[in-house]
């Protein structure tokens, strides 16, 4: 079938009927997710660029989890408050402590912080967290056990004790399917480069149909998640899209694909083929649909969505 590309008014009413997706995502449920919800607020090794709305994002997700030199980031970024320090304490600090300074661990410690080291280099300090979060959510007996604990680390093992947490929680709930994690992420974007590509990488490491995650990623300019293949509705309130959001993505970064069909884009697309070595790419696009947006793609893709940070603190 030939390639077909439209350029759509400012503003249009897109209506999609049920059956033509299978995956339904609400664009502020990233940085608001629902108050009965399992959520996760994970900040990684780089600073904290999201000061308007770090601490409205703290109190808005249940939980609060720093992968290794996060910690440092968090302790800094209280340099010039030390109540606000003393307030703002995670709930987890997992890692192998390459990272992490002394007297930022020893810090957290004495404030009463769970703080598990895990010196295995078989997995990185992401992974380690996403299988803490997991555990936490899902074993009511590894939250006694961690919190009732005065032995060293928490008696969790040394090496890769949460690794066997997490395979025991899976097997201890191998007859039901666990309720997805909202997690975002803090500072897996912006820095070295390396690290950015494993960061996109958990994307599509967390897009299997059994992951426990939907994982969206903040940084100063954009958040980022992933849109599978099978249909993909995504809402928004009018008010996020005029005054939160502005330019968005659609990035094959897996390798080339099929962009089956888009509406509620300023420039949609059908059939239309998609590739990075190609220089072929629909970047700089925008939401024109009044509250949602309809994307199906053949293979999974990822989306960025630029943000004004300033602004979202009035929407969360």
């Amino acid at each position: 079938m030939s390639e077909w590309c439209a350029e759509n008014d400012e503003r249009i009413s897109v209506e999609i009927d049920q059956s033509k997706y299978a995956h339904l995502f609400n664009l502020e449920y990233c940085i608001k997710p629902g108050s009965t919800d399992k959520s996760a607020l994970l900040v990684l090794n780089q600073e904290i660029n999201v000061s308007p709305i770090f601490l409205k994002l703290w109190s808005t997700f249940k939980l609060r989890v720093c992968a290794d030199g996060g910690a440092n980031r968090l302790y800094d970024f209280f340099k010039d408050n030390e109540s606000d320090r003393a307030m703002y304490l995670p709930d987890y600090i997992i890692g192998d402590f390459d990272s992490l300074k002394p007297e930022t661990e020893e810090y957290y410690k004495k404030a009463g912080v769970v703080v598990i080291k895990q010196q295995t280099q078989y997995s990185t300090d992401f992974t380690k967290a996403l299988y803490l979060i997991s555990v936490h959510f899902n074993s009511p007996d590894f939250r006694r056990k961690v919190l009732e604990s005065t032995e060293t680390n928490h008696s969790i093992e040394l090496f890769s004790g949460i690794h066997e947490w997490y395979d025991k929680t899976l097997k201890a709930n191998k007859s039901r399917t666990l309720e997805r994690i909202s997690l975002l992420a803090l500072g897996g974007i912006d820095g070295r480069f390396d690290q950015t590509i494993h960061s996109i990488t958990q994307l599509y490491k967390l897009s299997s149909p059994d992951s426990q995650f939907n994982l969206c990623y903040l940084s100063a300019t954009d958040l980022i998640f992933f849109v599978p293949s099978g249909g993909f509705l995504l809402e928004y309130t009018k008010e996020f899209r005029d005054q939160c959001i502005g330019n968005c993505g659609l990035l094959p970064l897996n390798g080339p694909t099929e962009i089956i069909e888009t509406s509620g884009l300023k420039w949609d697309v059908k059939n239309w083929h998609t590739c990075v070595g190609e220089g072929k790419v629909s970047s700089s696009n925008r939401f024109v649909g009044i509250d949602k947006c309809f994307i199906d793609v053949k293979d999974g893709i990822v989306m960025n969505v630029e943000v004004f940070i300033d602004r979202i603190a009035n929407c969360i």
